[in-house]
């Protein structure tokens, strides 16, 4: 169970800091939990599973997360501290079945801004576990960034697409927004079956 809190903490993008807030425990005692020195208590269990099961936990701290990182377009945002995983980050949100526009606008500028940085091995094993690989192989090339590992991530990717249609992270898409988004997005949108109007155009006018 100790690892299982660990890898929840990870995947939400969460310092021990932070989690530990989450869980009403101190930062001292959730490092021991990880570690298996402790073990979880009936109560601290049921606060977990609470804890976990909150929607947008991640998609939350997003704004602040980019902030962060420098992204222009939340600069009024007060930004997180420690600065935030950007591959880490990236993951979380497009974990997320619904995230804020804004915070889905800002995604193709995260690869773009952070392409050297950004651990694509491992996106691209955690993007097939969680069958996200369309939404990433859509986001990677959306960015216009051309390095060899980038090329190799989207050359996984391209034979592991999914038939089945998926939004960006707007699982909750209503019908009619859906059929308008299937009729008009994008070549490369559409390519990767993905519902959305993000293109090329949006992302080099992005802030």
């Amino acid at each position: 169970m100790s690892s299982n809190l660990q890898l929840w903490r990870k995947r939400n993008g969460l310092t021990q800091v932070e989690a530990a807030a989450q869980l009403a425990v101190s930062q001292p005692y959730l490092s021991l939990l990880e570690k298996g020195v402790r073990p979880l208590t009936p109560a601290l269990r049921s606060r977990l599973k609470s804890v976990v099961s909150q929607p947008g936990l991640a998609t939350n701290r997003a704004p602040a997360q980019l902030s962060a990182l420098g992204y222009p377009g939340f600069a009024h945002v007060p930004p997180a501290r420690p600065k935030p995983n950007p591959s880490a980050l990236l993951l979380s949100i497009l974990t997320a079945p619904d995230a804020d526009a804004r915070v889905v606008d800002a995604l193709a500028w995260l690869v773009r801004r952070y392409a050297g940085q950004l651990n694509l091995p491992w996106l691209v094993r955690e993007a097939k576990l969680r069958n996200l690989q369309n939404r990433l192989g859509f986001l990677l090339q959306l960015a216009g960034v051309e390095t060899k590992v980038l090329a190799a991530a989207v050359d996984e990717l391209e034979p592991a697409r999914l038939l089945q249609e998926a939004t960006l992270c707007w699982d909750s898409m209503p019908g009619p927004t859906r059929s308008w988004m299937r009729a008009h997005r994008s070549p490369l949108a559409a390519h990767w079956n993905v519902l959305t109007k993000l293109s090329s155009e949006d992302v080099d006018d992005a802030p």
